[in-house]
């Protein structure tokens, strides 16, 4: 977990260190940016009014794999996902068939 850039920018608190691509991760190796600098580059607190960095959780550790899926589960286009990965045309359609799978 950490922080990503969502718009370029220049630290002036890191010697003006330049962030150039979005996505790439805040801080860099080497650099520990007080609480405050963190809150001021994701937030609108800052000289140019606009968030520069965002929070990210780490890809690799989910925090509660499947704990909190709740299906069926609205994909768009009125199809829903059910919770074995099945795919149902409507709402009422998609509730029915899931609460056929908790029946099993």
């Amino acid at each position: 977990m950490g922080y990503k850039v969502i718009d370029p920018f220049k630290d002036v608190e890191d010697g003006n260190y330049l962030y150039p691509k979005v996505g790439e991760k805040y801080p860099r190796e080497g650099y520990e940016p007080s609480e405050e600098r963190i809150k001021a580059l994701s937030s609108t607190n800052n000289r140019k009014g606009k968030p520069f960095i965002a929070y990210e959780e780490d890809p690799e550790e989910p925090v509660n794999p499947g704990e909190d899926e709740v299906y069926p589960k609205h994909t768009g286009g009125g199809y829903y996902e059910l919770s074995n990965g099945e795919k149902v045309k409507g709402k009422e359609a998609a509730e029915k068939a899931e609460n056929e799978l908790k029946v099993d």
